[in-house]
């Protein structure tokens, strides 16, 4: 315990440490991201307010179906928190040069993972943390709740449904690693999507949201009373649906019956807290030792697939420097794990959401419904689109590291370098991002116009972002940084994916007038002209060609700069 606090108090000294040493530079940097911050959350407290606001108040929907809804989105949220903390915690466990380093110390390999776990939790929450306050106190805001409520939700109802996600993402990453040894990464992966997808689906048949809505709607206008008979068995021992009923109860002031969902939601936390405790003191260490091999977990050869054409010494299909810098990035990318986990893993996500889409079989007849359906799935879309750009497209020229003073001193032209890794990126986000918009789009809603006009705006914004993050990772380029990971959590990929955000939000803009608009006239009148596509797509248009041109320029200036 003595060297745990040590440890956690040297953390704690050099936070403080960097927080109040004061640098212009880095007071001008706190201040822009301050605001910058500041208006998001903003942003996001007005959405979540209005939301709540429209639904309840507009929709008539009551308080029990809107709190099952939310329950939905938790679920989703609770799945995306735990792969997402699954390959963070594979970075920080397992590959990170600080471990390394521990090990080397007489300390317990329990308390090792204590610490990193601790470390990694903080120093991934702290975003998502403050977009969380903003959307409960919009939500707070609609029923007029006390300072108290928000205080205790964040802490004791919030934070522990977060650790619950992250602990359980550990123990299945101790586990998955332990039986990568024995059937393959390749089966293994098989497996894990089969599984996450198969939960996913299996959720929203069973809830079945269009029943749900019709089963509560028979009771029009009472339908604020609770329906809790209509929830499956299966969903009262989710951490989701404990979370929601703590919050129902709470805006209807019945501590009584919140109390006990929140007791459990704590006990389980507290629970698997000792029970990854105790599967670290057994597995910890010798999962180390294999994830730290990279033979144990590699594929047999003659398993192996061997991609020639990326050989170094093989025909050129390009001149040389442009070849070089190509097939050099590949293979980096290639032999670093943590990069194509990453990518498998942002790949499940994507497979999820579609399923997700799939599973909902929405059936809406009122125009501004069926706007608002389709313009949230183009939301999401763009919320992975700009996850993927951030993760793999932010870091490029951070990765290149301390070695960048051989390229810098190469006879190769750094704005060339630059629109070659800008190519590469998009080639590898726009096909992902057309794919995406097409197939959630198609298996929402069947018209050929609005799944047209979604997969353009799509592949505008693919560009755009991709710009964007490339632009802002070379001005933000942290070149002793060696972990992708931490890279894309760095003060400035927040900042980067916050205007990713609100260059995503100006889009959705842009586009619900004219969707509205499209859906009542396709009911009254049974067909649309396509005139009504040109407006909002050329000012799309206009404005990611605007956000791509200022990125480039930022890029292009801050490549050529003495590092």
């Amino acid at each position: 315990m003595h060297e745990l606090l040590i440890m956690l108090n040297l953390k704690a000294q050099s936070f403080l440490k960097r927080l109040f040493v004061f640098k212009w530079t880095q007071f001008v940097q706190d201040f822009s991201s301050l605001l910058i911050f500041g208006g998001f959350a903003v942003g996001v407290f007005a959405l979540s307010r209005s939301t709540t606001m429209y639904l309840l108040n507009e929709e008539h929907i009551g308080q029990f179906l809107f709190h099952r809804f939310l329950s939905m989105l938790l679920y989703v949220f609770f799945i995306t928190v735990n792969l997402g903390n699954m390959l963070v915690s594979y970075a920080t466990l397992y590959k990170s040069q600080e471990v390394n380093f521990l090990m080397a110390l007489p300390i317990s390999h329990t308390k090792i993972f204590l610490i990193k776990f601790i470390d990694n939790f903080f120093y991934s929450s702290s975003t998502l943390s403050l977009m969380g306050l903003a959307v409960l106190l919009g939500y707070g805001s609609c029923f007029d709740l006390p300072w108290y409520f928000y205080f205790f939700t964040i802490f004791f109802i919030m934070v522990p449904f977060m650790l619950i996600a992250g602990i359980i993402a550990v123990l299945v990453l101790m586990s998955l690693i332990k039986i990568a040894t024995r059937i393959g990464v390749r089966w293994l992966l098989a497996i894990m999507v089969t599984v996450y997808l198969s939960a996913i689906y299996a959720y929203f048949k069973i809830i079945n949201p269009v029943r749900l809505v019709q089963d509560v709607m028979q009771y029009f206008p009472n339908v604020n009373q609770y329906f809790g008979d209509l929830d499956p068995p299966f969903v009262k021992v989710l951490p989701n649906h404990w979370v929601t009923e703590f919050l129902y109860w709470s805006v209807n002031n019945d501590y009584g019956r919140a109390l006990p969902h929140f007791v459990v939601l704590f006990l389980m936390m507290l629970g698997l807290m000792v029970v990854a405790v105790l599967v670290a003191q057994r597995y910890y260490y010798e999962s180390w030792l294999v994830a730290s091999d990279s033979h144990a977990m590699a594929a047999s050869p003659r398993a192996r697939f061997r991609l020639r054409m990326f050989e170094f010494g093989k025909e050129r299909l390009f001149t040389s420097q442009t070849e070089v810098l190509f097939k050099r990035d590949f293979w980096l990318f290639v032999r670093e794990p943590s990069q194509w986990l990453h990518l498998i893993l942002m790949l499940l996500l994507m497979m999820i959401f579609i399923v997700s889409v799939g599973a909902l079989e929405l059936k809406l007849v009122q125009p501004f419904l069926q706007a608002v359906a389709v313009l949230i799935v183009f939301l999401f879309n763009g919320f992975l689109i700009a996850s993927i750009a951030l993760r793999f497209v932010f870091p490029t020229v951070s990765l290149e590291s301390d070695s960048f003073w051989c390229v810098r001193s190469a006879p190769v032209s750094m704005k060339r370098l630059y629109w070659q890794k800008l190519l590469i990126a998009i080639l590898f986000v726009l096909p992902v991002a057309l794919l995406l918009s097409f197939v959630s789009v198609s298996m929402l809603r069947g018209h050929a116009l609005v799944v047209l006009v979604t997969v353009a705006c799509s592949g505008m914004v693919a560009l755009t972002l991709t710009g964007l993050n490339l632009g802002a990772g070379t001005h933000f380029a942290v070149f002793k940084e060696k972990n992708p990971i931490r890279i894309a959590s760095s003060q400035g990929a927040s900042l980067t994916f916050l205007c990713s955000m609100l260059y995503i939000a100006l889009v959705v803009g842009f586009l619900v007038a004219p969707l509205h608009n499209y859906f009542q006239l396709l009911i009254t009148r049974g067909m649309v002209s396509i005139g009504w596509v040109y407006v909002p797509l050329l000012s799309i248009a206009a404005l990611s060609l605007l956000v791509f041109w200022l990125s480039t320029s930022v890029g292009l200036k801050a490549i050529n700069r003495d590092v």
